[in-house]
């Protein structure tokens, strides 16, 4: 006699955005970019080069995208995760990089 499977749980085929992935995944190589680059700095005491500037203006450029990716991965039917998770932490890491920038013209001025 065959035994009955307990808790059997049917999802109706619906998988997470692929966008929204990469979008978090973007979003969490941002976040390790600004950490690196603020700590160079910092053990430069501020006197970093210019690859250390071009490197994050690129990744705000990488943040901004991966914010957008974020936003059109919640067009589909599919499960919302990973959507909120990298549109929430690229906005959050977008309002972190365009702090970076405008204290740094500040500070200069």
């Amino acid at each position: 006699m065959r035994r009955k499977k307990r808790n059997v749980y049917k999802f109706a085929h619906k998988k997470h955005s692929k966008l929204g992935k990469v979008s978090f995944a973007l979003a969490l190589l941002s976040l390790l970019s600004e950490i690196g680059m603020i700590m160079l700095s910092i053990q430069k005491e501020g006197n970093a080069n210019v690859y250390v500037g071009s490197a994050g203006l690129l990744a705000l450029i990488l943040t901004a995208m991966s914010f957008i990716m974020g936003l059109f991965s919640f067009k589909g039917e599919d499960y919302k995760l990973f959507s909120v998770l990298g549109s929430v932490s690229s906005g959050i890491m977008l309002a972190g990089w365009v702090a970076v920038y405008v204290l740094g013209f500040y500070v200069v001025s």
